[in-house]
């Protein structure tokens, strides 16, 4: 069993599909290191004709990542950041900013309290590789009366892991830097795991219990083992 094997074996699990919503009310897009979700955001915003769409970012560790993929140096939060981007993509409409979050139950708690009343299907977007947990989160954070979902790349699966390379899925090439990719993957296991370690019930209780398939395990617990450089 190889590493890359591996890696995808957690990265399919990871960024399964989710169940679309009936409609979108509103969107949120959650900081992060990829231009590319919030191009995708401006897309979805434009297409579905929302009228307001919340930004949540700090400044994090993902920051400078995302200046590095958009060649600038300043002092700004990643979702003045993306709101730039957003408008680049022209979109028109109200940008929400939440300018202070620097983790994903900040954003969850901050954004409902920008949230229209009316949005009760609220769609996400997120790194691919945080999307998951994003949700979960969310889902704890603002209850039961509203419903989410995710944006999330096609056949996201690893061809190479550096330079990083995907299958088909081109805009994500090199989009991470490969020890950046490989510690939010394996950091977002040990999250989800639900383990005195992990956020789940038995650890910090940020979200429900989620179930790790057995072979997701495995695969993570034989990374772990691996000289695999980490960096975040």
């Amino acid at each position: 069993m190889t590493s890359l094997t591996d890696l995808n074996r957690c990265l399919a699990w990871l960024t399964a599909p989710t169940k679309p919503l009936t409609h979108v009310d509103g969107l949120v897009l959650c900081g992060n290191s990829l231009p590319i979700t919030a191009t995708t955001a401006a897309k979805i915003a434009i297409q579905t004709q929302l009228p307001a769409v919340i930004i949540a970012g700090g400044i994090g560790h993902a920051t400078k990542y995302l200046r590095q993929n958009l060649h600038v140096d300043n002092d700004l939060s990643e979702a003045e950041l993306m709101a730039q981007l957003m408008r680049d993509a022209g979109y028109q409409g109200d940008l929400l900013l939440d300018k202070t979050s620097t983790n994903t139950g900040a954003n969850a708690l901050n954004t409902r309290a920008l949230a229209p009343k009316s949005w009760q299907q609220v769609l996400l977007v997120q790194d691919p590789l945080l999307a998951y947990r994003t949700q979960l989160t969310f889902e704890q954070v603002w209850g039961p009366t509203t419903r989410f979902s995710r944006v999330l790349p096609q056949d996201f699966q690893l061809t190479q892991l550096d330079p990083l390379t995907f299958v088909d899925t081109p805009a994500y090439q090199n989009a991470w830097p490969p020890a950046y990719f490989t510690e939010l993957l394996l950091g977002e296991l040990q999250r989800l795991w639900d383990t005195p370690t992990g956020y789940g019930p038995a650890g910090a209780n940020y979200f429900r219990h989620v179930d790790l398939p057995a072979l997701v395990l495995a695969a993570y617990q034989r990374l772990l083992a691996q000289p695999l450089t980490r960096e975040r």
